[in-house]
């Protein structure tokens, strides 16, 4: 069996991929293998697991490496991410990728997102066993379409089973519960759509459509102010069993983000029952079957489930069974051995692909593009693509 050292910058709770650390650590040690989690920041809220904290220094690594007696090095995010070409060749290291948000939407530090966007693709990328991405997307994004796409899991949300007619209020005057769950912090502001969801409340209002807007996320009650003042009731700081009831309890789970390499809170809303709709942006087509692109067409959708209980209560069915069929920590883990082989090794390095190949990670002709756009993002998401391009064509004449 192997020993795994997983880096990551902070293993604390409100973290996605603190989240998805934890389940695959789980997961592989479920199945004989040892994992110690070397990181920068913890809490503590992940006591089941072999956590040290660890500076990110090529020296630092090396002695947590030697200590924990481990075979091979996944680092999960920035900084480890650099310092996995700075370690002994001899040693065997992965990247995990969650991708990295649009650096434009971030205003203070952009330049330097995007260079450390751009350092991974020159140095790390190429010094590794292998690239591991959590979506389609991420794979495009990170532009290294030699990566293995390897989605992670939901299933560390109980399993209540589907909702039924008994779960939705059949009165037609009640209330939609709709609501949606992100950090609350302006760091993350800008891409994570607090100002969308503040939209989508205001004009389902003025639409009398009847619902009830709420947020739960990590922050400070400065940063629930801005939703108190706009009528959205906000839940700040809560534990993961609370976390889990209101998601449940929500008719409707929106997720306004503008970036997702995947998108924990929707498949988890989805995997308690909760409709999940999200933007056609991101790794959204990959993890829920309500994609949407404007503000109107979620508003549209909130007031059609408002006046049809039954829409909602089928519309709810699928989202459970769309992610519950398709994401799992069992299945997550799984797939890494199965490229990682016996020994946990590829036979060599992954290289980029040729320059010149297209956003869908293939050349060749429109045909070719739009069944890797299939592949992808689904036939709606091609679709999209292609009448954008006739649409381009016609203006051109």
């Amino acid at each position: 069996m192997s020993r795994y050292l997983f880096l990551a910058y902070r293993m604390t709770q409100g973290y996605g991929v603190s989240v998805a650390v934890a389940n695959i650590a789980k997961s592989l040690m479920r199945s004989g293998h040892q994992v110690t989690v070397g990181c920068l920041e913890a809490d503590g809220h992940y006591g089941g697991l072999d956590v040290r904290q660890v500076g990110p220094t090529a020296a630092s690594v090396t002695r947590l490496f030697a200590e924990a007696g481990c075979d091979c090095v996944i680092a999960h995010t920035t900084p480890f991410f650099e310092v996995l070409p700075l370690l002994d060749p001899a040693i065997r290291r992965w990247v995990w990728e969650y991708g990295d948000p649009t650096p434009a939407f971030f205003p203070v530090d952009g330049a330097e997102r995007l260079r450390i966007k751009e350092a991974k693709v020159r140095t790390c990328y190429p010094a590794v066993s292998g690239v591991i991405a959590i979506s389609h997307f991420v794979r495009r994004d990170i532009q290294w379409p030699a990566a293995s796409v390897v989605h992670i899991g939901c299933d560390h949300v109980p399993d209540l089973g589907p909702k039924g007619a008994r779960d939705f209020d059949s009165d037609r005057s009640a209330r939609l519960k709709v609501g949606t769950l992100m950090r609350l912090g302006p760091g993350e502001a800008n891409y994570k759509g607090n100002l969308l969801f503040s939209a989508i409340a205001a004009k389902t209002t003025a639409q009398k459509i009847p619902a009830r807007f709420s947020v739960m996320g990590r922050g400070a009650a400065k940063d629930a102010a801005f939703f108190d003042a706009k009528g959205i009731e906000t839940r700040l700081n809560p534990p993961d069993a609370e976390k889990w009831d209101y998601l449940r309890n929500l008719d409707v789970f929106i997720s306004p983000s503008l970036w997702e390499g995947f998108n924990l809170p929707l498949a988890e809303a989805q995997a308690l029952g909760t409709v999940g709709v999200a933007f056609d942006t991101g790794a959204h087509p990959e993890v829920s079957p309500f994609i949407v692109s404007s503000v109107d067409e979620i508003v549209a959708l909130l007031g059609r489930l408002a006046l049809d209980r039954d829409l909602l209560t089928r519309h709810s069915l699928l989202s459970y069974r769309f992610v519950r069929s398709r994401f799992s920590w069992e299945t997550c883990t799984a797939e890494f051995m199965r490229l990682a082989g016996a020994n946990g090794k590829l036979s060599g390095p992954l290289r980029a692909a040729a320059p010149g190949r297209s956003r869908f990670g293939v050349s060749g002709s429109r045909v070719e593009q739009f069944l890797a756009a299939v592949r992808f993002g689904g036939l709606r998401y091609a679709m999209t693509r292609l009448s954008g391009y006739l649409a381009r064509r016609i203006r051109r004449g």
